[in-house]
């Protein structure tokens, strides 16, 4: 891959000037974050958080679209000369950590991810380009789209959205990439939080796992436990045995795989004096290609089948299209590089070959080009109650910087760059392929013994 051309004079005066129009507006994107911090919101009944980002985008005199794949907004900010249009994304939802300081006391719901800093950085990528007149010199738009669901959580709600025909797909990127939203889009990017310890700022994981999920339901016969425990069929005994099952599978997991199986127990019985008649699972299954994942999960299911039988139980394996495996466009990734470095000095600067984590933006890079990389100023670790916010202008603004940079890059000089992304780039699905393919992958089986 040959290295992108350096950006020109009145590219780098466009880039200083947006800048400063970001140092500026420091102090409103830092109240407008904590703002989104403090009112976290489960996937898809993110309202509140879809309210307020469609309002700062209409004060800048955008025109925001609502209610995609129920709580999605998106906005166009076209460019002087056409061009390949760029997307800039931040995800709407919190997810489940209660404990955590900025928990809802009824959802238990956290900004524990960072979320809210990603919609900051569109906000204030929006608001730089407006203020700058940016859009002047670019050929090509930008689309500013804050996404639903990206934490894959909740499934039981999820799934009655999706029976009630409300949803498809249980995340929000690949729902959207399912009704269309993103047909209009040539590339995407974002920038997500994470609180690495070696104190970098911008980071960035040029790979992450893919998983499925699945519900599993175990269904045996109550008994009076104390009295006839033998005309029982004890249910938690069958998915005891099930996930010690899955433990002995792990020694066959090819560490270059990087397979991950996690499951939790949601329900183990109804009263400590009847045999459980049913006990359910949830679990995910990951790995860094899509064959480790169907390797991982057939192991998951053999498994599964095999705590049913030893018992005699019945169980019900219902298999749901998580996320697909993240490759980073090299390109975008190196032109990311570039613009970090300049701003916060290769010190403190880091990349890693792999992340063991999951996301949608997976999906969306196997029909687009997909910049995914991090950002700085939190302490603790994601998802836990010790995840901390600790440099606000780390968080909001730097990355918000480094976004509208890379986005000069790709669309000044008639979008030579962008262009030559899109060039290169081979698609692994369409997206008629790709909803074909996560429809194929969602499968119920029930087997009695």
């Amino acid at each position: 891959m040959a290295d992108a051309p350096a950006p020109s004079s009145s590219a780098i005066a466009l880039k200083a000037a947006l800048a400063e129009t970001l140092d500026r507006a420091a102090a409103d994107l830092i109240a407008f974050g904590d703002d989104i911090f403090a009112h976290p919101e489960l996937g898809f009944r993110e309202e509140r958080t879809a309210t307020r980002v469609a309002e700062a985008l209409r004060q800048l005199g955008l025109r925001p679209e609502e209610g995609l794949a129920l709580t999605g907004v998106k906005a166009r900010l076209r460019g002087a000369r056409p061009g390949p249009t760029v997307c800039v994304m931040g995800e709407l939802d919190a997810l489940p950590v209660p404990g955590h300081r900025g928990a809802d006391p009824a959802s238990g719901a956290a900004h524990a991810c960072g979320h809210n800093a990603q919609l900051t950085h569109l906000l204030g990528v929006a608001r730089a380009l407006v203020e700058t007149n940016a859009a002047a010199h670019l050929a090509g738009d930008v689309v500013f789209l804050a996404v639903p669901a990206e934490e894959y959580v909740d499934l039981e709600w999820r799934a009655e959205l999706a029976r009630a025909g409300r949803i498809e797909f249980l995340g929000g990127k690949s729902e959207l990439l399912r009704l269309g939203a993103f047909d209009d889009v040539d590339l995407a990017i974002m920038v997500h939080a994470t609180g690495r310890p070696d104190g970098s700022q911008l980071s960035i994981g040029w790979s992450y796992n893919g998983v499925v999920a699945k519900r599993v339901r175990f269904l045996g016969r109550a008994a009076h436990a104390g009295a006839a425990p033998q005309l029982g069929i004890n249910a938690l005994n069958a998915a005891t045995l099930a996930l010690q099952a899955i433990h002995m599978q792990r020694e066959t997991f090819r560490d270059d795989d990087h397979v991950r199986v996690h499951p939790i127990l949601t329900a183990g019985g109804t009263a400590v004096n009847v045999v459980p008649a049913e006990a359910r699972l949830e679990m995910f299954v990951r790995g860094a290609t899509y064959q480790a994942v169907a390797d991982a999960e057939a192991k998951v299911d053999r498994a599964l089948r095999a705590g049913a039988m030893a018992v005699g139980a019945t169980v019900e394996i219902e298999t749901l299209p998580g996320y697909l495996p993240l490759q980073v466009e090299p390109q975008l990734g190196a032109l990311f590089r570039r613009n970090a470095q300049a701003l916060v000095g290769e010190e403190a600067w880091s990349e890693t070959s792999f992340v063991g984590a999951s996301t949608d933006a997976g999906d969306l890079a196997h029909v687009m080009p997909v910049l995914h990389p991090s950002h700085g100023g939190y302490a603790g670790t994601n998802h836990s109650i010790d995840w901390t916010l600790c440099d606000p202008v780390a968080a909001y603004v730097t990355p918000a910087k480094a976004v509208a940079w890379t986005l000069v890059d790709l669309l000044a000089e008639e979008a030579a760059v962008a262009r030559q992304v899109l060039a290169n780039f081979q698609p692994p699905l369409s997206r008629d392929e790709y909803v074909a393919h996560m429809r194929a992958l969602t499968r119920h089986e029930r087997t009695a013994y």
